[in-house]
């Protein structure tokens, strides 16, 4: 019996609850004192005062034991409650994740990993996760062979997951090993798609080596190539060719048409040319309306009935617009390896001579340089460019234009960059791209440069004593970049005119700049203690922008037109946009949008932030004269609604 009434009040303590415990107790305690009170004796033969003892003692020992019983559950609850929310984070996290065993066996599979293969958790388990994998590749095992040698490290890698379907997943993946005494080692492996971040590098990576507007090699691209075929020449024998090509009379659309339908236009030419060569050969557009085409293999014969093939063929094309049409045709300039070794001029010079040779003889026509002539043909439209530019520079046919650049929170136009032209002898303005390359491979760019200086200079002197904050962006070729006289042009000028260094921002690309980052960084170090400012022209276009945002000392970032011309319809442009006006705000930089043409444009760049517009809407390259009378004489600021 007395077991029997400990047992009752110790199942109260541990199921019971306090006020349970209480009232049991009590019961308890009248049952034992009721008879002695009432009759003198207890009910039960043995002595009542033991039991009472025993009752007193479970009366202590009971409160303690549910207070005991309490913490446990309370306990369970909460490893219940963490388990519950562990299990929900891992379900739910925006990421995919995935427990294995130690064979790689996925034990546990989240919603997010499952979508990102397009099966179900559940499909998921039991499999090795190797099993999600390219058959042609072993990236994951290798990334999971690492924590077999490197218990103790988090292994990060970059692979690639081939979904149901077929279709290929970039991912980037961090793993490690959890210790589980039950289990034994688990994998927690981590799953991040970066399928959009691969294709953001792919189409910078190809921006770097490619031209915007007809998707050909660039220039960069184009030397490289010829470069590794020289060498493959010297190595084994001289085969194919080189041909460089120039579109006959290609301003006459453009003035006409607009640039619009010339663009349309060199988009179909560079088709054409991909379809004239074989997919071992690579095509070019060098600038402007220069296209080169490296033939890989093939002797003059053949190189020749390529070079007819093209002319041949952008003879049947036609820029139209509005019923109005107008056709070009092509001089192109082919040297083959054989013949070029045969000369100490370099193979991208005797095409140029040579295709000059196709325009003097009337062009539309194909010139070849024979073979085994002791030195390049007589009439060279290289060594001509060659002796127009110094011409020019000795008689000051050189020209500067100024194409206006728009403050987005005024409205108003206090800044222009100069554009330099150079004047033919038939009056025509010559844009850079016809001229500049060819300065650069003869050693002229810092006479070049330091003619465009010192008339920049003496430009902002006449503007700002009727505009006094105005300000002038003057381009830099890279071959100026700490160049002495270059240098010394920059402060002569500044002393001669009196004008405040502040006022002149000089702009490298980030193509020039990369030629040699620590002379570039201590050429400008040392005109910005002098007051002048600079601006990294064409930001964004390649791998090496951030870097040089970083090490070279910068103003203005200008952003590259291609992130620009169709920021309006694209998000990808957008995003990227967006991207650099943040990184150049937290940098303390200035930015230009360039290639604004539309007011669709000007409305986004004015919503990211942009602090400056430049291209056709805010005003086209002009004469000095003709932008005092557009922009400086006005009575009010020149202010673009969006």
């Amino acid at each position: 019996m007395t077991a029997l009434l400990l047992l009752q009040i110790l199942g109260f303590a541990l199921t019971g609850t306090r006020l349970q415990l209480w009232a049991c107790t009590a019961a308890v305690l009248a049952t034992l004192t009721f008879p002695v009170l009432v009759f003198g004796a207890p009910l039960y033969e043995w002595d009542w005062r033991t039991l009472l003892l025993w009752t007193g003692i479970s009366l202590v020992v009971a409160p303690v034991v549910q207070r005991m019983v309490e913490r446990l559950d309370e306990e369970r609850r909460l490893v219940h409650t963490a388990n519950t929310r562990v299990e929900r984070l891992f379900d739910d996290a925006p990421h995919g994740v995935a427990l294995l065993n130690s064979k790689g066996r996925i034990l546990r599979a989240n919603t997010a990993l499952a979508a990102l293969v397009g099966v179900t958790p559940d499909d998921m388990v039991r499999h090795p996760f190797t099993a999600y994998q390219p058959p042609e590749n072993d990236e994951i095992a290798d990334h999971l062979e690492r924590l077999v040698h490197e218990p103790d490290a988090i292994a990060i890698s970059e692979c690639t997951l081939r979904d149901a379907t077929g279709n290929d997943v970039d991912v980037a993946l961090s793993s490690r090993i959890l210790p589980d005494e039950s289990l034994g080692n688990i994998v927690m492996v981590n799953v991040l798609d970066i399928s959009e971040q691969r294709r953001y590098q792919d189409r910078l990576a190809h921006l770097v080596d490619h031209d915007v507007l007809t998707g050909l090699a660039n220039r960069r691209l184009f030397d490289l190539e010829l470069q590794r075929h020289l060498e493959r020449c010297r190595r084994y024998e001289p085969t194919g060719a080189v041909l460089l090509l120039d579109l006959d009379n290609f301003k006459q659309v453009n003035d006409s048409l607009g640039h619009n339908a010339g663009d349309e236009l060199l988009v179909n030419i560079g088709s054409v040319l991909r379809r004239a060569v074989r997919s071992t050969d690579v095509v070019a557009r060098l600038g402007g309306d220069e296209f080169g085409v490296i033939v890989t293999d093939g002797d003059q014969p053949a190189a020749a009935v390529v070079a007819q093939n093209i002319v041949d063929r952008i003879r049947e094309h036609a820029a139209t617009l509005d019923g109005v049409s107008r056709r070009v045709t092509a001089s192109v300039g082919a040297v083959t390896f054989k013949a070029a070794s045969d000369h100490s001029v370099d193979i991208l010079a005797l095409a140029d001579m040579t295709m000059y040779d196709a325009k003097e003889a009337g062009r539309n026509q194909v010139a070849l340089l024979p073979e085994g002539e002791a030195r390049p043909p007589k009439m060279s439209a290289r060594l001509q460019w060659q002796d127009r530019i110094e011409a020019a520079l000795e008689d000051d046919r050189f020209e500067l234009l100024l194409q206006p650049v728009m403050d987005m929170r005024s409205g108003r136009v206090g800044m222009a960059e100069a554009l330099l032209r150079l004047r033919g002898e038939n009056g025509e303005l010559v844009p850079p791209a016809r001229f500049l390359y060819i300065a650069e491979r003869a050693g002229l760019m810092p006479q070049v440069d330091a003619w465009v200086i010192e008339r920049s200079i003496a430009i902002l002197a006449e503007v700002r004593h009727e505009v006094p904050d105005f300000c002038l962006e003057v381009n830099l070729s890279g071959h100026s970049i700490g160049d002495e006289a270059v240098e010394r042009a920059i402060h002569q000028a500044l002393s001669q005119h009196q004008v405040d260094p502040h006022a002149l921002i000089l702009e490298i690309t980030e193509t020039a700049a990369v030629a040699d980052v620590a002379l570039a960084r201590d050429f400008a170090m040392r005109l910005a203690e002098v007051g002048c400012r600079f601006a990294l022209d064409d930001f964004g276009a390649g791998f090496g922008s951030f870097y040089y945002l970083k090490h070279l000392i910068f103003d203005y970032v200008k952003i590259d037109g291609e992130f620009v011309a169709n920021v309006h319809t694209s998000q990808v442009d957008r995003t990227i946009l967006r991207s650099i006006v943040g990184i150049a705000r937290d940098l303390g930089k200035q930015t230009v949008a360039e290639f604004v043409s539309a007011p669709e444009i000007l409305e986004v760049i004015r919503e990211e932030g942009v602090d400056y517009a430049q291209g056709y809407l805010i005003g086209k390259p002009i004469p000095l004269a003709d932008f005092r009378q557009e922009f400086l004489l006005t009575d009010a600021p020149r202010i673009l609604e969006g």
